[in-house]
């Protein structure tokens, strides 16, 4: 990689010179001596970080206005503030604007030189990490993934768009069936018409017709007006049910004659309108034993399942971890207003061998807790385990469970001691109220290593 590019603005021309001396050897260094010189150059030098004076002397633009002006442009770089006067009122208005540090001036070598470093070191890093999201976005879509076995879903998936057909997409609860329902209306020819979706499980099953097909004014006690149900609402576009195996049969019967004969009817209406949407259906449930039970009506499910999308639970998937991780991250830090840049290796290993029975679900919101309690640039597995979340299978015995309860409890409770403490075993021993011994030895029976610790965060 070739040297950095800065740009040095300050009206003191010796100043510039002896910084220009003291950096030439380590950075490419373009130097403006006021506001509209400097947003001139900035266009065409395009610096990774601009070293700014509070206090440019020719009177036209200040140093703020123009740090207001670089930080309003797209892909704006790190701004370091440079001054003489360090009034804090000046320092908290330039932090509020944007600028990544405020230093004093004369300028210690050493901590500028630092100061850019890092600064240079977080421009890359959200570059990177936007790169990776346009990557990602370009691949999948919405759908983020990073597994051999979810890349060749999303083939099926987008084979399947382009055509007219119906559509079953099955999977645990969690694992992202609307994310793929959306991907087939988006990669169809009805992408410019609605999509319109609604869950069929969390709809009382006295009005679940209602919501689905419509009513006139006057069909039930309480039907002062019309209703337009989804049908209708998603008029040559996709309508999709989610959960529909929890759906109650009568409901089924009505909804099986929209797929048969294309045609339905708003409730306490007799005329007939045309189903002009395509139907994409979901559930988590096992619908072949839901029939062998008389939950679910078998000619339904053979018309639902013209394809069969099936989404493996994220545990066999895990491939998708990290890149699912990363864009909950990315998605999270802003909008909790943390400036997080990733985790640390530790914790990128936890989250690979995690079992994740609440799938994608689950992992997004234990990633945003991650992002709520991160005090520093990295998620540690301070800032995981500090949540009281855990990774147990309810499903299983309660003997295993228990067993795998109690080491997963352990294993986050010695791994925030030695997350504190940079992975010195003695002091998160004293922590724990342990003996060093002792601590060690659950240490090598849980498979921790204090090396994993030394640079958390």
């Amino acid at each position: 990689m070739g040297e950095a590019s800065l740009l040095l603005v300050d009206d003191d021309r010796e100043f510039c010179a002896d910084l220009q001396a003291g950096l030439g050897g380590r950075f490419e260094i373009a130097v403006a001596h006021d506001g509209p010189a400097a947003l001139q150059m900035l266009e065409q030098v395009q610096p990774e970080v601009v070293l700014l004076d509070v206090d440019l002397g020719d009177g036209r633009m200040g140093g703020l206005e123009v740090l207001e002006r670089i930080k309003a442009g797209d892909d704006a770089p790190p701004v370091i503030m440079l001054s003489g006067n360090q009034h804090l009122g000046t320092v908290v208005q330039a932090i509020k604007i944007g600028a990544f540090h405020y230093v004093g001036k004369p300028a210690d070598l050493l901590e500028l030189v630092n100061l850019i470093e890092r600064a240079l070191n977080s421009r890359r890093v959200g570059q990177h990490l936007q790169a990776q999201r346009d990557e990602l976005g370009r691949l999948t879509g919405a759908f983020v993934a990073g597994d051999d076995r979810t890349f060749r879903l999303l083939e099926q998936v987008d084979h399947v768009a382009a055509t007219d057909a119906t559509v079953l997409i099955t999977g645990d609860s969690g694992t992202g069936k609307e994310m793929i329902a959306r991907r087939i209306h988006a990669g169809s020819p009805r992408r410019d018409k609605p999509f319109v979706g609604i869950n069929c499980g969390a709809v009382p099953a006295d009005i679940i017709e209602s919501e689905i097909f419509g009513h006139v004014k006057g069909a039930f006690t309480g039907a002062d007006r019309a209703r337009v149900g989804k049908f209708e609402l998603a008029g040559g576009g996709t309508l999709f049910l989610d959960e529909i195996g929890d759906s109650p049969l009568p409901f089924q019967i009505k909804l099986l004659r929209a797929l048969g004969e294309k045609v339905f009817t708003r409730l306490g209406d007799n005329r007939d309108l045309a189903v002009t949407t395509r139907i994409l259906a979901a559930t988590s449930k096992d619908l072949e034993r839901a029939i062998s039970e008389g939950e679910f009506r078998a000619e339904l499910f053979y018309r639902l399942n013209i394809y069969h999308i099936h989404l493996s639970p994220l545990r066999e998937r895990r491939g998708d971890i990290l890149p699912l991780a990363r864009a909950f991250l990315a998605e999270a830090a802003p909008r909790f207003r943390r400036d997080v840049e990733g985790f640390s290796a530790v914790v990128e290993k936890t989250l690979l061998e995690a079992r994740w029975e609440g799938n994608v679900r689950e992992l997004r919101n234990f990633v945003e807790r991650a992002v709520i309690n991160c005090r520093g640039g990295m998620i540690g597995l301070g800032d995981m385990f500090s949540q009281g979340a855990g990774f147990a299978d309810e499903s299983a015995a309660f003997p295993e469970a228990k067993a795998r309860m109690t080491r997963e409890w352990e294993t986050r409770y010695l791994a925030a001691r030695l997350s504190e403490t940079k992975g010195n075993v003695t002091r998160a021993a004293a922590a724990s109220g342990m003996t060093r011994q002792g601590f060690q030895r659950k240490m090598r029976e849980l498979g921790l290593r204090s090396g994993d610790f030394e640079d958390s965060v």
